[in-house]
């Protein structure tokens, strides 16, 4: 199986490029791992809300392919534990899954067509995150989450 973590938006801060670096080098021992950043919409500044999510969802679902299990990170997703994010990772496995892909909207969320698309929505919490740590922060837990399914010590019950 091939986990992607995709993202709309920018790279800008070295500090989280390096965080990420340290867990995608470490992740990739379990899985197929890739990030991939989608470019915010030219001239978004000139474009309503509603617009330029329809724009930026355009270009999401442009990419996906009919087999990609999409999870949409989304402030009204379903939360989970790392163990269920670990569990929900094997059983996507067993289940004989290519490709999932982890979906980070842009500034104003994702448009409910890539919303309908996705078929897990998932929350990291109740709080807003910069989307450049939402990067960092998910590609940590899916490292934990492939250590909790080898039982390795990283994670702590």
């Amino acid at each position: 199986m091939k986990i992607l973590l995709w993202s709309i938006g920018k790279d800008n801060d070295s500090y989280i490029r390096d965080g990420i670096a340290i867990f995608q080098k470490r992740l990739q021992h379990y899985v197929d791992f890739d990030i991939r950043l989608i470019p915010t919409v030219k001239q978004a500044a000139s474009l309503s809300i509603p617009e330029l999510k329809k724009q930026e969802g355009k270009m999401v679902l442009d990419l996906l392919q009919p087999q990609d299990y999409l999870v949409a990170l989304d402030e009204y997703g379903k939360m989970q534990t790392t163990i269920q994010l670990a569990d929900f990772l094997q059983q996507r496995a067993n289940a004989g899954t290519r490709q999932v892909v982890f979906l980070i909207g842009g500034a104003f969320g994702l448009d409910t067509a890539v919303l309908e698309r996705a078929q897990l929505k998932l929350s990291l919490s109740p709080l807003t995150f910069p989307h450049q740590l939402v990067r960092l922060i998910m590609t940590e837990q899916l490292y934990r989450a492939y250590t909790v399914l080898n039982r390795e010590k990283y994670h702590h019950q």
